[in-house]
């Protein structure tokens, strides 16, 4: 069995790096007596699986982990808790709570469910990933402009550094969504779809693409979607009987 989390990365702690990301999610499972598994050996670790890397100062409402429990504590969807937790029995909403209440402000599970292990890992499932970003130093009118000349062409270069060298990439193909989402306090908001295979594109590659003299603003991502028999779809949808919580 295997616990799938979707949680949100929201405000400051967009600037907390992937590994401690790691280690506050094993934090805040341990504090709520979830009982996961550990791998063999010396020096035993959580066995963990994100989504797709989130770059560092990026923020997101659709970040994924998956988590093997001990299935002996698994019964009918609910957990019987083990450590800190002792005694409890948590069905799935009661442990989106206590786990929400577990993490630092800024961090926030938007949904979870209790399944059989199976497929493959979330990171080589992702296809594509949504992003909201918006642009310092540009304004809406250069902005549109761009993305439409960018839509209409067949083929739009970037600089990617591959090997500690400066190498030219197409990325149109990879591009499967691109608009202007009217304009934040920071300048032109931009909606869009990138792929995730058979590389990552990210926002900030599309800045010299939009406007060359900008800079990115506030990048988050909102969706990672994967296929299942042929059709997108994300690999977790959020709850609605709980409202996330709000954070600056």
């Amino acid at each position: 069995m295997r616990l799938r989390i979707k949680f949100s990365k929201l405000g400051k702690v967009r600037f907390v790096g992937h590994r401690d990301v790691a280690r506050i999610m094993e934090r805040a499972l341990r504090r709520c007596g979830i009982p996961v598994t550990y791998s063999e050996g010396f020096s035993p670790r959580l066995r963990m699986s994100f989504g797709l890397a989130l770059p560092t100062c990026y923020e997101s409402e659709a970040e994924y982990l998956d988590v093997p429990l001990d299935p002996e504590l698994v019964a009918d969807g609910s957990i019987i808790c083990t450590g800190w937790g002792q005694g409890k029995v948590y069905e799935q909403h009661q442990i989106q709570v206590a786990l929400s209440r577990a993490l630092p402000n800024g961090f926030d599970v938007v949904a979870l469910t209790v399944e059989p292990k199976g497929g493959g890992s979330l990171q080589e499932a992702v296809r594509s990933c949504g992003w909201t970003f918006d642009i310092l130093g540009a304004t809406p009118h250069q902005v549109e402009k761009t993305i439409q000349q960018a839509l209409n062409s067949s083929v739009i270069e970037v600089n990617r550094k591959k090997k500690n060298e400066l190498v030219r990439e197409d990325i149109r193909q990879g591009i499967h969504e691109l608009r202007l989402n009217g304009e934040s306090e920071r300048g032109p908001v931009v909606i869009a779809e990138l792929a995730a295979k058979p590389r990552v594109i990210r926002p900030s590659e599309l800045i010299d693409v939009l406007a060359p003299a900008a800079e990115l603003g506030v990048a988050r991502r909102t969706h990672q979607w994967i296929e299942i028999d042929g059709q997108r779809t994300e690999p977790l949808m959020p709850s609605t009987s709980l409202q996330p919580k709000e954070y600056p």
